[in-house]
């Protein structure tokens, strides 16, 4: 079942209890999750919450990632709770020690996972300029980068939507891109998640194609409520069109929830993707 870009199915990027497909696999274990990706012929598995489980689990998704071929996707460097405080807009001894902490235990985790990819959250403060933030943010990650080079790691930062997650330290992708650019480093990167720049951004394709060249990951999602794509405003077609014209050979995350929690809603978003992956095989590139 062969697909022509490489999709990942998640083990619940906001919690453990709601991975992509539940009800069609009728658990949580993300071992039975993994197989389940493996046998519908997706490329990977996002295991955004890693840092956060026990490392008897960590192991078990390690075999099973390696048993069935699967490539690990992006992890989040701490915990949601730790990842949504102001720790990297600031040069504060305290703040840089805390993340410091926790990007050690996910390096830990992803070589655990053979994972390449750990996403960078951050709060911002909210009684200092955005500019002064993003300038310690851009030195704290000059920092992280020397050691995730040295481990062939990469630093993915993701713009969040003021809906989605208020109060967050980069939610324009312009200001992203901007930041990867200062720090010069092949060690960090962008995510570009569909819903969150369609929110905060719109003009996905001139986005997608002015950051380009400092795109790590995809995520979709579309837009409103991050649902499956064919239920809301975003088009696929030209999404997966435009990365396929440019050459993208990463993982396209599903990072979607469901319009309604049943079986037959996750196999129809199945069948929905095949069709837009058909559709965009089936379309003259160059």
């Amino acid at each position: 079942m062969s697909w022509n870009l490489r999709y990942a199915s998640h083990l619940g990027y906001r919690s453990p209890e709601s991975p992509l497909f539940l009800h069609s696999v009728g658990s949580v274990d993300p071992v039975a999750h993994a197989d389940f990706a493996a046998d519908l012929g997706l490329s990977g598995i996002q295991y955004a919450l890693a840092v956060t489980r026990p490392d008897e689990e960590l192991n078990r998704v390690s075999g099973a990632l390696a048993r069935r071929g699967l490539e690990p996707g992006c992890l989040i460097y701490a915990p949601l709770e730790l990842a949504k405080k102001p720790l990297w807009g600031t040069k504060e001894p305290d703040a840089v020690s805390a993340w410091q902490r926790q990007l050690r235990r996910s390096f830990a985790v992803a070589k655990t996972l053979n994972a390449r990819h750990i996403a960078i959250l951050s709060a911002a403060q909210s009684s200092r300029p955005i500019a002064i933030q993003h300038a310690a943010l851009i030195e704290n990650l000059k920092r992280a980068a020397e050691d995730a080079e040295k481990q062939d790691l990469v630093l993915c930062l993701e713009t969040l939507s003021r809906r989605s997650l208020p109060g967050m330290l980069l939610t324009r992708i312009a200001e992203a891109y901007a930041v990867v650019k200062a720090v010069a480093s092949p060690a960090v990167r962008l995510i570009f998640d569909t819903s969150h720049v369609q929110i905060m951004d719109g003009d996905l394709l001139q986005n997608l194609r002015d950051t380009w060249d400092a795109i790590a990951l995809i995520q979709i999602a579309d837009n409103p409520d991050r649902l499956e794509p064919g239920t809301g405003e975003i088009n696929f077609k030209s999404i997966f069109r435009t990365i396929r014209e440019l050459g993208y050979s990463g993982l396209v995350e599903l990072e979607h929830n469901w319009s309604a929690p049943t079986k037959e809603t996750e196999e129809r978003g199945i069948e929905y993707l095949r069709y837009l992956d058909s559709w965009v095989a089936s379309e003259r590139v160059g």
